[in-house]
């Protein structure tokens, strides 16, 4: 049974959350100086609220004992928050230690997270020791990859050889992935150039290579895609080329599209590249994929286009899908392809499904749908 692509789509991943919410802007005017620990942080519940001091001013020592001193779980926290941002200028690690010391909510993991990000563009590398210390998981993997892009925006170079240096695992892998996405994308030569040179990446080389050449993609698009099909003819992975040209896609479906047809001829490569974008129509415009499929070579290429489309297609418009499919002569699709189809259609409303069915015709596409092996479909047409 022929496999579904998938578009690989090496993406910068965002971590969900901003910093305005919690990091208060700083007073308009400098209070005049505290004389003791409560006048500099305010008890909480009868100090002004937001009150809080710059970072030159604030001294961790004073403001981890004027926490101490707080008996009270949620004005303690709400201290913490007010002296948040100048307590992390000031020394971040002492602010995520004390933070990590607290037992452990969603709201006190978001604060971290954030602690982390302002960390992160202080001092990245000091940002990716801790977390490597004290988060597990996905906590751990959403914040690696965060304060990679940070760093890999400011140094690449420095960024990939740090994170290459420690022991692989799924979050450094991760990490080192959008390194190199977001370190392609202003410096291409470069990131390639040392992908080139330094064979610590090992196996996750060719997964830095196509990452690379997808942040390429989203700056300079036409050159990417054409430094991507030298390097898949000469690594014998045409999968390589189709990912550069469906982050190319995401951008601009037309002008990569169009690209294609223009600059390679029908075979296995426009075949495999083809797929990825029908997948795309699919997501932004069906009808727009339909007209595409006509420009493509009748045979191998339009029937893999083809059923990328409707496969893509049915799962945001099933009914849409089926009624293209049963209604289009010019390619055949593949067992997944209408599998995908009945599965939705008869999962989002199993009587236009039913309909459907009853009025196919019998051929191909009928058959595909009895053997389609969901269960919505077999209990139907036993």
């Amino acid at each position: 049974m022929q496999q579904l692509p998938r578009t690989i789509g090496t993406l910068a991943l965002a971590l969900g959350c901003g910093i305005g919410g919690y990091f208060i802007g700083k007073q308009s005017a400098p209070a005049p100086p505290p004389t003791t620990a409560e006048e500099q942080f305010g008890s909480v519940a009868g100090s002004p609220a937001g009150k809080r001091i710059v970072a030159e001013s604030l001294d961790p020592k004073q403001l981890r004992a004027a926490l101490d001193r707080e008996s009270n779980p949620l004005a303690r926290f709400k201290l913490a928050l007010q002296n948040l941002e100048s307590w992390v200028a000031k020394n971040p690690t002492d602010a995520l230690d004390w933070l990590a010391s607290q037992p452990p909510t969603e709201r006190r993991d978001e604060i971290i997270r954030m602690a982390l990000n302002q960390f992160s563009d202080i001092d990245a590398k000091g940002a990716a020791d801790w977390a490597t210390a004290n988060l597990s998981g996905n906590d751990l993997n959403n914040t690696l990859i965060g304060i990679a892009e940070n760093w890999a925006n400011e140094n690449g170079r420095e960024a990939a050889t740090w994170f290459l240096g420690l022991p692989s695992t799924r979050e450094r892998d991760g990490a080192v992935e959008h390194i190199f996405f977001a370190w392609a994308s202003n410096e291409p030569a470069a990131a390639l150039a040392f992908l080139d040179a330094n064979p610590g990446a090992g196996d996750l080389t060719a997964d830095l290579r196509r990452a690379a050449l997808a942040g390429w993609a989203k700056s300079d698009p036409e050159s990417a895609v054409e430094a991507s099909l030298a390097s898949s003819r000469a690594n014998s992975d045409s999968s390589q080329f189709a990912n550069t040209l469906a982050n190319w896609a995401t951008m601009d479906l037309e002008g990569s599209s169009q690209w294609l047809l223009a600059n390679l001829s029908a075979g296995a490569e426009r075949t495999v590249a083809a797929q990825e974008l029908a997948t795309i129509f699919a997501q932004q415009s069906p009808e727009a994929g339909i007209a595409w499929l006509d420009q493509l070579a009748s045979g191998v290429e339009r029937d893999a286009a083809a059923s990328s489309l409707a496969a893509g297609w049915a799962r945001s418009g099933a009914a849409d899908a089926a009624k293209w499919a049963a209604s289009q002569k010019s390619s055949n699709l593949s067992a997944d392809a209408v599998a995908e189809i009945a599965h939705n259609f008869a999962l989002k409303d199993r009587a236009a499904f039913l309909a459907w069915h009853a009025a196919l015709p019998d051929g191909p596409l009928k058959t595909q749908v009895n053997q389609a092996g969901t269960a919505e479909v077999a209990e139907e047409v036993e």
